[in-house]
């Protein structure tokens, strides 16, 4: 597990991909919860780290139901929506807080916990599964096969 240092803890998904950019964001926003200034720069940061990051997963999400993807899109996009609302509030020259960082960094960490794992092992489960046949390709090889024994 990754700790954060709040002793929070981010549970591996199991891939590898997604693992690895949460630990990236991770990093950023650990140091953005240390107690050392942060500002626009940091915020940045994390946002251009945390789109492509979602980019990412947005591209798993087929394996999900209509309903479950939109709840993690709207999720994602609601978290890009609190980043953004930080870096308006730096670029008037407010520094933002302890408490919006440790917010960032909640989130972060649940969702991860959560929806993430949930989207990790959906895809596990849909590459597990069966290949389908269509009915009329089996129909067809039924055909073929008394072809075959009426020839032999």
């Amino acid at each position: 597990m990754t700790h954060a240092p709040d002793g929070g803890s981010l549970i591996p998904t199991g891939s590898g991909v997604i693992d690895a950019e949460h630990g990236a964001i991770l990093d950023l926003l650990s140091a953005m919860t240390a107690g050392g200034p942060f500002g626009l720069a940091e915020l940045t940061a994390l946002r251009r780290e945390v789109a492509g990051h979602f980019a990412t997963e947005t591209a798993e999400m087929a394996v999900l139901t209509v309903e479950r993807r939109g709840r993690h899109e709207h999720a994602h996009r609601n978290y890009l929506a609190s980043i953004d609302a930080l870096i308006g509030t730096a670029e008037r020259g407010d520094p933002p807080t302890a408490d919006d960082a440790n917010r960032l960094m909640l989130w972060f960490i649940v969702h991860s916990n959560t929806a993430d794992t949930e989207l990790v092992e959906a895809t596990r489960r849909a590459g597990d599964e069966p290949p389908m046949i269509s009915m009329d390709d089996w129909l067809d090889s039924l055909d073929e096969a008394d072809r075959d024994a009426l020839r032999s």
